[in-house]
């Protein structure tokens, strides 16, 4: 029989996946946090609905001792705030103790992209006929050509695409359209007959998934980072970047040509224009030539070398 914070994890967990449709990953972490906070609770022999704020403090002290990342931190609260808002709105706690804590200072970090050229390099070394390289192609394409996540990516089966878009299903459950390039329709027309081949070859009949592994399953976001892994060996590019570069590149291109942020924004399934606008600092230099091409102050000014008659 289930104890009361087992069964309040259980059914928060059930609410989050139900209501506010977060990701199976997100909802892993989260029971994770909420875990350990149970166990530092019964170290300190406190119930959880019992919980004050300098118990809060202490624990969220505790992790920054333990000098765990502000990302990982920041987490910790949100899981937390989120659990005990729960248990406040069904009556079992008479508060939230974490409500006053406030999150801490990410350290600003640029995202790591891949550049136009080296997304082409990986591109033109997938070519080939076979089942893998066809579907190399296609994942690539697909990756630079949308802006998806991986996970989204991973998540799509072959009858999601509509003529040059697909409906993405992201996180929060918001949903956008992503657009298909030339280039990834083309790759994905020489993929999917060679797919359904692969598929019959096998015995495994119809499958809904968009990209395979090599046992006609669903790839995963595992798979696809080995993959790119192995291209970057062969194509001698050191870069130590996962699929989330070309979602990166994707971002930085459009920005660079000049797209509005907010409809980059848009296009990523950003919830927040802050967490788009990290893609702006590879404009910086673009910015500047403008700058000089355009202002009167930025232009360097050519020297007069004529002499002054006295």
């Amino acid at each position: 029989m289930m104890n009361n914070t087992e069964k309040w994890l259980s059914n928060y967990i059930l609410s989050c996946r139900n209501i506010r449709t977060l990701s199976e990953r997100t909802l892993q972490a989260y029971s994770n946090d909420i875990r350990s906070w149970f166990q530092f609770l019964e170290q300190e022999e406190v119930a959880p609905e019992k919980v004050n704020r300098d118990i809060a403090r202490l624990y969220i002290s505790s992790l920054t001792m333990r000098q765990l990342s502000p990302a990982t931190i920041n987490r910790t609260l949100s899981s937390l705030k989120g659990f005990y808002q729960y248990l406040e709105k069904r009556g079992d706690s008479s508060g939230n103790p974490f409500t006053a804590l406030r999150s801490q200072k990410n350290p600003s970090t640029l995202p790591v992209y891949l550049t136009n050229r080296e997304v082409e390099i990986l591109i033109d070394e997938s070519e080939g006929n076979s089942f893998e390289s066809l579907r190399d192609k296609t994942l690539f394409e697909l990756l630079y050509s949308t802006g998806c996540r991986v996970s989204e990516l991973c998540a799509l089966n072959a009858d999601a695409m509509k003529n040059d878009r697909i409906l993405i299903r992201g996180k929060g459950g918001r949903q956008r359209f992503v657009f298909i390039g030339k280039s990834a329709r083309d790759a994905l027309s020489a993929y999917l007959p060679v797919r359904q081949e692969k598929l019959r070859s096998m015995g495994k009949g119809e499958k809904k998934a968009l990209i395979l592994d090599y046992r006609c399953d669903r790839l995963t976001t595992r798979g696809v980072y080995y993959i790119i892994q192995k291209y970057l060996r062969k194509t001698g590019l050191n870069r130590k970047v996962g699929a989330h570069a070309f979602r990166h590149a994707f971002a930085t291109e459009l920005l660079n040509e000049g797209a509005d942020i907010r409809v980059v924004q848009e296009m990523l399934g950003h919830a927040s224009l802050s967490t788009t606008q990290v893609y702006t600092h590879t404009g910086i230099e673009r910015i500047r030539q403008v700058y000089r091409r355009a202002h009167p102050h930025g232009r360097e000014r050519k020297r007069n070398h004529r002499s002054t008659v006295v």
